[in-house]
């Protein structure tokens, strides 16, 4: 009787769980749909609002949703598809459940160079963890990238030594290859800065190891194109297409160092937008067009107490430019940070900007502003110390 009882309170155990695990897989809720196009919206919103300058489609193209994030490219699909071409948010060809993939390449068209950056992470994670983990891995991989570049060229003008590709043409010549600090200079004649604006988006786009510095030189040319230098460029081109950071510069986005970067600025991502990057320096220091003016002042022998001196003075700084001056600032300490064996780019600066090279751009890319004001080469040739200064790097080292 003591074994027939055991071995019956052992089935009925056994039946008992059986019908609890039942039970449980009754009330077990069914895997959760996750839609893509909620996961690219979260994507696109995360890089936006870390100050990135974000561009998307608003569908999947071929069964993907692609983005463009300042210098880095994301495709997000999802993984195990039959139906590659299918919109990933198709139920009759896709498994809803299986949590989409999202993509991260960069040089952001790595058709010439091959991709140096690649990364791969799931679509359910957090949108801070995307960023952080883009950027800290976009920073390792410029820096990789830079480490091993050849400087097999020189700067038609300076002669400082760089990689050949990247040395563009300010000119017609192709012969005249310049470095990003002395495309202003008073030495370069008939200027076509519409052409060296194509080539900026080219090599910029190719090359994830390019000088910092030519994203000052387009800050400088969008400010001055006043919103309109885009739609000049694809009128001047049959086979090439502006991107829209020539019509709207706050879109732009500018190089900075993985390390070494004044406190002002440490929040900011390698490849973030020139209105994330003005914002912040402004911020930090909302005197800087007051010390602008005090250095102007000073540069001119002006006594800054005499109130009727002060009263007849004309304001000679340029506000349209201001933004490209911050980038002039930020970026030459960037590239002297990267590239510490070239030549100083402050000291290229110091006569970079030549009134005469300025308006003739100016002119090409039909700005309202006047090349040949001194406010134009005031606001460039002395902002741009006072704007490092106050970051704390010092332009006559």
């Amino acid at each position: 009787m003591t074994r027939n009882r055991k071995k019956k309170l052992a089935i009925r155990a056994e039946a008992d769980g059986s019908s609890h695990a039942r039970a449980a897989r009754m009330h077990t809720p069914p895997p959760t749909e996750i839609l893509a196009q909620d996961v690219q919206t979260a994507l696109i919103g995360a890089f936006r609002g870390a100050g990135w300058p974000v561009e998307s489609e608003n569908f999947p193209e071929g069964g993907t949703w692609s983005g463009w994030l300042g210098p880095v490219s994301s495709s997000l699909s999802r993984p195990g598809a039959y139906d590659l071409m299918a919109d990933p948010d198709d139920p009759y060809h896709h498994d809803l459940t299986v949590v989409p993939e999202v993509c991260f390449i960069s040089p952001r068209i790595p058709i010439n160079s091959g991709e140096k950056m690649v990364v791969r992470l799931p679509g359910t994670t957090a949108g801070p963890d995307l960023v952080a983990k883009v950027s800290k891995e976009l920073g390792r991989a410029r820096g990789s990238e830079t480490a091993k570049l050849v400087n097999d060229s020189a700067c038609a003008l300076c002669g400082d030594r760089y990689p050949a590709a990247h040395l563009l043409p300010a000119t017609d010549s192709d012969r005249l290859l310049l470095c990003p600090w002395c495309v202003f200079d008073g030495d370069i004649l008939d200027v076509h800065p519409l052409r060296l604006a194509f080539a900026i988006d080219e090599l910029t786009s190719e090359d994830m190891a390019a000088p910092a510095g030519w994203s000052a030189v387009a800050a400088l040319l969008a400010c001055a194109g006043g919103g309109a230098l885009g739609d000049r460029m694809n009128e001047a081109s049959s086979f090439s297409v502006a991107l829209p950071h020539w019509n709207d510069p706050g879109r732009l986005w500018v190089w900075l160092p993985a390390s070494g970067l004044p406190p002002a600025l440490e929040h900011l991502r390698p490849g973030t937008s020139l209105s994330t990057l003005v914002a912040a320096v402004e911020q930090a220091y909302p005197d800087l067009r007051d010390r602008f003016r005090t250095e102007l002042a000073a540069a001119l022998d002006e006594d800054e107490e005499d109130e009727d001196a002060g009263a007849g003075r004309e304001d000679y700084l340029v506000e349209e430019l201001w933004p490209a001056a911050i980038v002039y600032a930020v970026t030459a300490a960037a590239q002297a940070l990267e590239r510490p064996a070239g030549t100083s780019p402050w000291h290229l600066l110091s006569d970079g900007f030549e009134e005469g090279n300025l308006a003739d751009c100016f002119e090409e890319i039909g700005s309202t502003l006047d090349g040949h004001s001194l406010g134009t080469t005031f606001t460039l040739s002395i902002g741009v110390p006072v704007i490092a200064r106050a970051l704390g790097w010092d332009p006559d080292s």
